[in-house]
């Protein structure tokens, strides 16, 4: 925890550092890039052997890692006329970034100016809305769970230094984005939270200044520094965790002070499994508003979320008769509906949430055990249900419809639409009426989630 600290501080003095660097010149700010991925490419040949996909996915990382940083050290930005950009997309993996999520960012920002961040709330069951003022996150954040939504279903949102009525989030010095993070819980039936943004006051500047030496001096020591101590970070917070085990319940249980999202509880661990082993992990099944079971690579990105099962939110999780949820984490499909598959990968990182639990309800530590492959099914309940392969594939071809929806958010509307229309409402919208309006009511307060088990 205390190295994790480090790297973070480090990582933010060295991004704030940057804005005064403007000593050097431009051609010597690009040198720096190019050490800093010199720099990440020996953490990388240090980590891993010779050959095989941890090399090769830790250098992908790297590559990954410019695309996911290229836009805010290249972009023409300037905080008097922020943009709204997007993920999920290939390059958007960083940090165990959630299956269930779409991020929608809103940047840059800074506490000179007032913004007003506005929109549709949706339906789905969970949204966070958080300030970053390093880039693993900040302190200034708010839910869904207390944002104020208007009787039509749109929202807006105050972000300033000084205090505003209704929903307002302060910006600190150092403010440099929003984030809004739309909670996916049926995947393929609910409609995201949508995002625009208006400058309201401060020193407007009109259009976007060309791009000067100093500012690109700045920006790629930014883009440098991240480079260097993102993968540091990940990897220093990755080898506190237990060894086929997860760590306690909490919301530091990622190692890394100040990322993510506050009131989230969280538990990681690491897994190492032969091919012919198996990994199940047991846990109540809860009662909070979102959150779920994910899969990683030892670099700390998500496993192909979109044509493989490698996470579970708790809506798509099956309980056993007793509440017990029992994930089972394997090489070859078992033949069971919490079959996690981990993708090739004998090494890798797991993760699991609980967003706002109760002080009564709060999560106890899983319980993990590794047995031989052969001897998964004597290790689950005897009612513990079996899927076909027929039923398996309809699960993944679900799973891919769903993500390719949420990289074009115009194909979130269609399906949906399609049932509102012609009166079939599907298992996520049927318990809870046709019409739209209702969707996102009861999205608002949390009994869409509630109600969906009733499928």
């Amino acid at each position: 925890m205390i190295r994790s600290s480090l790297f973070l501080a480090a990582l933010v003095a060295g991004v704030l550092a940057s804005t005064s660097s403007h000593a050097q010149d431009s051609d010597a700010a690009f040198q720096g890039f190019l050490d800093a991925l010199e720099t990440s490419r020996q953490l990388i040949l240090n980590e891993t052997s010779e050959d095989g996909t941890d090399r090769a996915e830790g250098l992908r990382h790297i590559v990954r890692l410019i695309e996911m940083q290229n836009a805010p050290a290249t972009d023409d930005h300037d905080a008097a006329n922020p943009h709204v950009s997007r993920c999920p997309s290939v390059v958007c993996k960083v940090g165990f970034d959630n299956p269930d999520f779409t991020y929608i960012n809103v940047a840059p920002i800074s506490a000179e100016y007032t913004y007003r961040v506005y929109g549709k709330r949706g339906t789905v069951p969970y949204i966070s809305m958080q300030v970053f003022d390093n880039p693993l996150g900040g302190s200034v954040f708010m839910t869904s769970e207390d944002l104020i939504v208007k009787a039509d279903g749109s929202y807006e949102i105050i972000l300033s230094a000084m205090p505003h009525e209704g929903n307002w989030m302060e910006l600190k010095s150092g403010a440099s984005r929003f984030i809004l993070r739309n909670g996916f819980y049926d995947w393929n039936n609910e409609i995201e939270a949508s995002v625009q943004v208006e400058v309201i006051e401060g020193p407007m500047s009109g259009p976007v200044s060309h791009l000067t030496p100093d500012e690109f001096v700045s920006d790629m020591a930014a883009l440098s520094s991240r480079l260097t101590n993102i993968p540091n970070a990940m990897q220093n917070a990755r080898d506190t965790w237990p060894l086929n085990d997860l760590n306690e319940p909490d919301p530091g249980a990622f190692g890394i002070p100040g990322a993510g999202i506050p009131t989230a509880v969280s538990s990681a661990g690491r897994y190492s499994l032969g091919q012919d082993e198996a990994m199940i992990i047991e846990t109540p099944e809860p009662n909070v508003i979102h959150g779920g079971i994910q899969l990683g690579n030892v670099w700390v990105e998500s496993f192909d979320y979109q044509t493989r099962q490698t996470s579970l939110n708790w809506f798509q999780s099956t309980a056993d008769d007793d509440g017990m949820i029992r994930y089972v984490l394997a090489h070859e499909d078992p033949g069971v509906p919490n079959w996690l598959d981990i993708s090739g990968h004998p090494d890798g990182g797991i993760f699991m949430r609980w967003q706002s639990p109760s002080e009564d309800e709060y999560p106890e530590k899983p319980a993990v055990n590794v047995v031989a492959f052969e001897d998964i099914r004597a290790n689950l309940p005897q009612s513990h249900p079996t899927v076909t392969e027929g039923e398996r594939a309809a699960v993944l071809r679900a799973r891919y419809q769903a993500v390719n929806k949420r990289r074009n958010p115009t194909g979130q509307f269609d399906e949906v639409q399609a049932q509102a229309s012609s009166g079939s409402s599907g298992c996520a919208v049927g318990p809870v009426g046709g019409g739209h309006e209702t969707l996102w009511v009861l999205a608002t307060l949390g009994l869409l989630a509630r109600r969906r088990r009733r499928c």
